[in-house]
């Protein structure tokens, strides 16, 4: 059996790996310190910090290469579905442009597909959690630090988006949302923090519950495009916003929709 003060000591080694890696003090490609001199660096037995490396080897994160040491794989290859690592990108990855960037990408492909199919599957219930949300936004947003009671702005946005997820009642989609959130939370902070107010997205947000409400779904698809339009702008990332936004899930979806029927 572990003991508790070497399970605090493995905890306390995997989390400040994991600042090293989300934040980017060590990037793919990247060779770590060999065994023996992360064990004298930590003051750890071999076996505590090998239990400390699996984690991350367990995600995809880094590798054993025999005869060269242990190597941080490529971004592609973490597993950031992981709530784990989502967890991390959110801790300690705000300040690493490729997770703010990646988490943008993933956002502006899916969730206008996402809204369309919250809007066609909506219950009452899944309304209910949405507005509830919205209303949580509108509240803190009228106090002084944002914050109503005991939860922030943001932490409101993230619960709207989830609920927005909930709605579609596809099992991959709410899996996908519910890992995901931790790290899209990283996003929604950085949009906040970088906007010179915060009337007009609340008011984007607004128009995509009522588009839910009323079950049209084109009209979902273009309020979740708004609400990513302005986060773009928050972020200066129009340029990638226009890049994806061509072949988002949403368009693919769409187009198809129309060629079908073309065709009959």
């Amino acid at each position: 059996m572990v003991s508790t003060y070497t399970q605090d000591l493995r905890d306390q080694i995997t989390e400040e790996l994991a600042r090293q890696l989300f934040s980017a003090e060590l990037k793919p490609g990247d060779f770590l310190p060999k065994e023996l001199e992360l064990t004298d660096q930590f003051g750890v037995s071999r076996a505590t910090m090998r239990s400390a490396l699996a984690t991350f080897t367990n995600h995809g994160i880094i590798e054993r290469i025999s005869g060269f040491g242990t190597r941080v794989k490529d971004y592609q290859e973490w597993n950031i579905l992981s709530p784990q690592v989502a967890t991390w990108i959110a801790q300690y990855g705000g300040n690493t442009l490729i997770f703010a960037r990646e988490i943008f990408r993933f956002r502006t492909s899916v969730e206008p597909f996402i809204a369309m199919e919250a809007a066609r599957r909506a219950t009452a219930k899944d309304l209910m959690k949405i507005e509830a949300a919205w209303n949580g936004m509108y509240a803190a947003m009228q106090k002084d630090d944002l914050t109503y009671r005991g939860k922030h702005f943001q932490q409101y946005d993230i619960q709207f988006h989830e609920a927005i997820y909930q709605a579609t009642h596809n099992l991959v989609w709410v899996q996908i949302g519910r890992s995901t959130m931790p790290a899209v939370f990283v996003l929604i902070k950085k949009t906040t923090e970088a906007a010179s107010e915060l009337s007009d997205s609340l008011e984007r947000h607004r128009h995509l519950l009522e588009a839910i409400r009323l079950r049209d779904a084109e009209a979902a698809r273009k309020a979740s495009v708004r609400i990513i339009d302005r986060a773009a702008y928050d972020l200066d990332l129009d340029e990638l916003n226009e890049e994806i936004r061509e072949n988002s899930l949403a368009n693919v979806v769409m187009q198809n929709e129309r060629d079908r029927l073309a065709s009959d």
